[in-house]
């Protein structure tokens, strides 16, 4: 029997759903953990893109019954059969009212957006989808009878595809959604036709999805969009758990560097920008062309900056940048009163990379800037520079995060929680193991993985690295500790395989197939029915797998097991 078929827990990054992680071991759900993170946010996907997580923007996308969907002279039935074989799917039924006859939401969205949905003839043959852009309709029609496209309105584009049974999935791209408005799926006796006199006609929907940019994804089902766990690609080709802390980018308009509070400033000539120039890192075009001019001697500059108030605390900005050429060279820092606290040279490739920098900063005005000058050490003049700009984030702390999107306001990623209550049977109590493989990205201030008391931390197994790069593991039990095992510090980031294994008078840890080190006293008493993740302000990591046996494994096992 292989080692992993003896643990009475394994959770990896795998099938998940809003709100949950399942977990391989056991299957039967019993060991499933919540995800709470109560806001959206972002991941890198399988194909390399920065992605909104969930990317469908609209909440409950497939219970047009919810309260979340405006019904206009029109009533919603669940319950009929679907274009995949569930019976998830609804009728939507005109009344017998003169005018439109339709459902919708108003996500807060702007920019390039694609709407689409399942769509069956039933009584009514045409469904049409529509946005808005500059305050004028976008609207396209679907003949549900004969599979094909009606008239579609100026700055749309519509695609129609055949999914079986009668069944069509239906969508229209909008070049320039405007904030503010709604997205509709309306119902009609002909094609162009926005109002008539309903009779209790129908038509088959299900599936409601908005995403950014021009393609229609894969369906995601959504509810309240707010808690979906991320599985990131940033290290390869397979996924692991992104959890991170919470933070705040206050860089506004965050990918619209021609608009205010972005600045232009200089002593030789203003840099010059053309906005949605390029596919960004999301696969959007969205990102802005910054063309500097050259710079020479003595002390010449052309920069893009935003001004902000600093507290003294660290902070760091981030941009996604590549050149036009892939010789540029740029540099991003932060400034009070013309001094540079910090500077990054980036030296560019034609490939998006994404720089950042880090510094303490004192408190009042600051700014934050990306730019050419002849200021390094060198004093270097340069030609003209031409890049791509997309992304920029600015948070209090002292490595960057996963992206958060900014428009006129500063955004607030929460967060991640994975956790699971009630598993007292799965947590070895008078011995067992702790297994973790993971990208620790950054330190974190005594956060980790913990097995404890559901009430308090009275009992409790933790594995943790800390704030100066340790990396301990240990067994608090009746009030005391009873053991700790650590690593030497300044432990750097990187690859992780770390294993605890506890008994009365023999805890071990392993790291990377290596025993780090014993402790033969103490005793293990005490329930324990709480599985939690977490990390405070300063922790963030890529999980790859988390294990539990209930028993102590031996130190032959562990070697194997935390083996690279």
């Amino acid at each position: 029997m292989r080692l992993l078929d003896t643990a009475s827990l394994i959770v990896t990054p795998n099938g998940y759903k809003e709100g949950k992680l399942y977990s391989v071991i056991p299957s039967d759900g019993s060991g499933d953990l919540s995800v709470v993170r109560a806001t959206t946010a972002t991941r890198v996907n399988s194909a390399g893109l920065v992605e909104l997580v969930p990317y469908n923007l609209f909440t409950y996308s497939s219970s047009f019954s919810n309260a979340a969907w405006a019904k206009v002279n029109s009533t919603v039935t669940g319950g009929q059969n679907g274009y995949d074989g569930t019976t998830n799917a609804f009728l939507i039924t005109d009344n017998s009212t003169s005018g439109v006859h339709l459902i919708g939401q108003t996500p807060v969205v702007s920019g390039q957006h694609t709407i689409s949905i399942y769509a069956k003839a039933n009584s009514l043959n045409w469904i049409w989808l529509r946005g808005v852009q500059s305050s004028a309709n976008v609207r396209a029609w679907f003949n549900l009878s004969t599979g094909t496209i009606g008239t579609v309105e100026t700055n749309g584009t519509a695609n129609i595809e055949s999914v079986g049974n009668g069944w069509y999935r239906c969508s229209l791209t909008i070049a320039n959604h405007q904030s503010g408005f709604e997205f509709y799926y309306g119902v009609a006796n002909a094609n162009a036709t926005i109002k008539y006199v309903g009779s209790g006609q129908s038509i088959f929907v299900q599936d409601a999805q908005l995403v950014e940019g021009s393609t229609a994804k894969d369906y995601q089902k959504t509810e309240t969009r707010l808690n979906i766990p991320r599985l990131d690609y940033s290290n390869g080709t397979c996924p692991s758990l992104l959890v991170e802390p919470q933070r705040t980018n206050i860089a506004l308009q965050s990918s619209s560097f021609d608009t205010s509070p972005w600045i232009l400033g200089n002593n030789v000539g203003a840099a010059t920008i053309t906005a949605n120039n390029a596919i960004a890192p999301d696969g959007t075009l969205t990102a802005d062309k910054i063309a500097f001019p050259s710079v020479g001697s003595p002390s010449q500059w052309s920069l893009v900056f935003q001004p902000f108030t600093a507290s003294a605390s660290a902070y760091n900005g981030s941009f996604y940048i590549k050149g036009e050429l892939g010789t540029e060279v740029v540099w991003i820092s932060f400034t009070k009163d013309g001094v540079n606290y910090q500077r990054q040279i980036c030296n560019l490739t034609t490939e998006w990379q994404r720089f950042d920098i880090s510094a303490t900063l004192t408190s009042g005005a600051d700014n934050f800037q990306i730019g050419v000058d002849t200021r390094d050490s060198s004093q270097t003049a340069r030609p003209a520079q031409t890049i791509y700009l997309w992304g920029a984030q600015l948070e209090a702390g002292s490595y960057a995060t996963s992206y958060i999107p900014t428009t006129s306001a500063s955004v607030t990623r929460n967060a991640d929680v994975i956790s699971k209550t009630g598993i007292s049977s799965l947590i070895g109590q008078t011995e067992g193991t702790l297994f973790v493989d993971v990208n620790l990205d950054e330190t974190s201030d005594y956060n980790g993985w913990f097995l404890k008391d559901n009430a308090s931390y009275d009992t409790f197994v933790f594995l943790q690295r800390e704030s100066n790069g340790t990396i301990a593991v240990g067994y608090y039990g009746s009030g005391a500790l009873q053991a700790r095992i650590e690593t030497a510090p300044s432990q750097p980031s990187g690859h992780y395989k770390i294993a605890f294994g506890y008994k009365n008078n023999d805890f071990v840890m392993y790291v990377n197939g290596t025993q780090i080190g014993t402790d033969t006293s103490g005793s293990v008493s005490g329930l324990m029915d709480y599985f939690d993740i977490h990390f405070g302000s300063t922790g963030a990591n890529h999980q790859h797998a988390a294990a539990l046996w209930k028993t102590r494994l031996t130190n032959t096992q562990l070697a194997q097991l935390t083996s690279i």
